[in-house]
């Protein structure tokens, strides 16, 4: 008898009906829904950001196999009664609030933390691998440069990829006329020395050029005195990514698309924000950076905007 394919939510596995018992079947019995950045399994409360982490969750009860296809997920999340916000709990913007004052800035910028989803990282090494296996295959042109920061070494054949490369992983900045590299931060005010830094790190080389990407899908909204920053892009590679803030301005290095592509953002926030508080979690598909306030004010719009605060001071 063939074997027929299983519907039963977090299962998806074929299986063979004359020998389908009791426990050979791992699902969720309860349906999904979805609300604000949360993906839910109704059944075990189990809550996730990334959709493809969400997917692949392993489920929470053994039954039997099912060959009879679900409802709509659609429909099903539309059933769910969220609990409603508490008064208190929800912020309004009134028309009245205004930007934090730019002298708020600690004028220091720190690190967010980064929390990188199991989906994501899996994603990468299956790219990664399948770089790996090309690369032995011979399809990269004698000559090709190692395009790791600081990195001189060419490619001569497939003995090449075992020689150490020295190189920067981090990205490059310049900041009230200083340069360093955001990976070991050995600051030069002269570019030549800056160009001339010898790597921070032994890794293997890389042969394919990042792609510089100016324009990259992003959304937001403000819950619980938390700000959500949605970056969507696919491929991220969560150790060579840098954010970081002084409070008011934040500066992302986005370097995605398995490694060919790379995004600058830079956000002068509307308010000022927490950076011990706030963190990054870079999922398969999108990044999204979680930013206390620091104060429970509705933004009535993300970045601060020095000539229209200057207009709204002139109005009134």
């Amino acid at each position: 008898m063939p074997e027929l394919n299983c519907y039963n939510k977090g299962c998806g596995k074929k299986f063979d009906p004359t020998k389908n018992e009791e426990g050979s079947c791992k699902y969720h019995p309860g349906p999904p829904y979805f609300h604000d950045a949360y993906k839910i399994w109704k059944c075990c409360d189990k809550k996730f950001t990334d959709f493809g982490t969400f997917l692949s969750h392993p489920g929470c009860t053994l039954g039997k196999h099912s060959n009879e296809k679900v409802e709509d997920i659609v429909r099903l999340s539309a059933t769910k009664e969220i609990r409603p916000e508490k008064q208190e709990e929800v912020i309004v913007w009134s028309g009245l609030n205004k930007p934090s004052e730019r002298s708020l800035a600690s004028g220091r910028m720190q690190n967010l933390t980064k929390e990188i989803t199991p989906g994501a990282s899996a994603a990468v090494e299956k790219y990664l691998a399948t770089v790996k296996e090309k690369e032995n295959n011979g399809e990269i042109p004698i000559g090709a440069a190692c395009v790791n920061n600081s990195c001189k070494t060419t490619y001569n054949g497939p003995e090449t990829n075992s020689t150490a490369c020295v190189h920067h992983p981090g990205v490059a900045i310049f900041h009230e006329g200083m340069k360093y590299w955001s990976c070991c931060k050995r600051k030069t005010s002269d570019f030549s020395s800056f160009l001339s830094q010898e790597g921070c790190t032994t890794g293997e080389h890389k042969w394919s050029k990042n792609e510089r990407v100016d324009k990259i899908r992003e959304d937001w909204f403000s819950r619980l005195g938390y700000i959500h920053l949605n970056v969507y892009c696919k491929g991220s590679i969560g150790d060579q990514c840098v954010f970081e803030t002084d409070g008011l301005t934040l500066r992302t290095t986005i370097v995605h698309g398995f490694g060919d592509k790379i995004t600058d953002k830079n956000y002068d926030l509307f308010g000022a924000i927490v950076p011990e508080e706030s963190k990054i979690i870079i999922g398969e598909r999108k990044i999204e950076m979680v930013l206390k306030q620091a104060e429970p004010l509705g933004w009535p719009k993300l970045v601060y905007s020095p000539e229209e605060n200057q207009q709204e001071s002139v109005q009134s």
